[in-house]
């Protein structure tokens, strides 16, 4: 009976690999999270982002066989520009606001990136979210760089909508710890 049982298993996930390719078009948003300080600036703030020409951050394979390529559908850049002006306002910092020279905050997304490996019928699935924080103040550059990676696992394919919402969680924790380096942030108050 258990052996007729196994070969029924063995047989259905057999049938159902190849059954799900599909793409996961997602759009880039990271998370905002509510500040826990509030900081005021000297001088002006002008921030930039460079640009993220990745399209295709991932593949996910389960299993089972179910397939997805993980697509970004929006413009990065953008969307990282909008998540910096709203994280640092949220902090208390006036970009506009302030005596010249300005200080100079530039984000680089270096790498963002949704890989698989399958374990038996488990998936497990790394998040990877990088990015490079510099500030120019004068005379004075500082840069650093905040990695933030999350693990997974899971038995099906996720849904376009869980994995939109990892990524851009990911990403904006990642974010947030820019805005706790004490030496970017003074380089900012001052």
């Amino acid at each position: 009976m258990s052996k007729l049982l196994l070969g029924s298993v063995i047989f259905a996930a057999m049938a159902l690999q190849g059954c799900a390719n599909t793409t996961h078009t997602i759009n880039i948003e990271p998370k905002t999270f509510i500040a826990d300080q509030q900081y005021s600036n000297q001088h002006q703030i002008h921030y930039s982002v460079k640009p993220f020409s990745v399209n295709k951050i991932g593949n996910i394979k389960t299993g089972i066989g179910e397939k997805a390529t993980i697509v970004v559908g929006n413009n990065v850049r953008s969307a990282l520009e909008a998540s910096l002006s709203s994280k640092l306002a949220d902090y208390g910092f006036q970009s506009n606001q302030g005596s010249l020279p300005a200080t100079l905050f530039m984000i680089e997304l270096s790498n963002l990136s949704y890989t698989t490996r399958t374990i038996a019928l488990k998936t497990e699935a790394t998040l990877i979210a990088d990015i490079k924080a510099t500030v120019v103040k004068g005379d004075q550059t500082y840069s650093a760089n905040f990695k933030s990676e999350k693990i997974d696992q899971y038995g099906t394919l996720p849904d376009r909508e869980v994995v939109e919402e990892e990524i851009n969680q990911l990403l904006g924790k990642t974010i947030d710890r820019a805005f706790h380096d004490k030496k970017l942030i003074a380089l900012l108050s001052y």
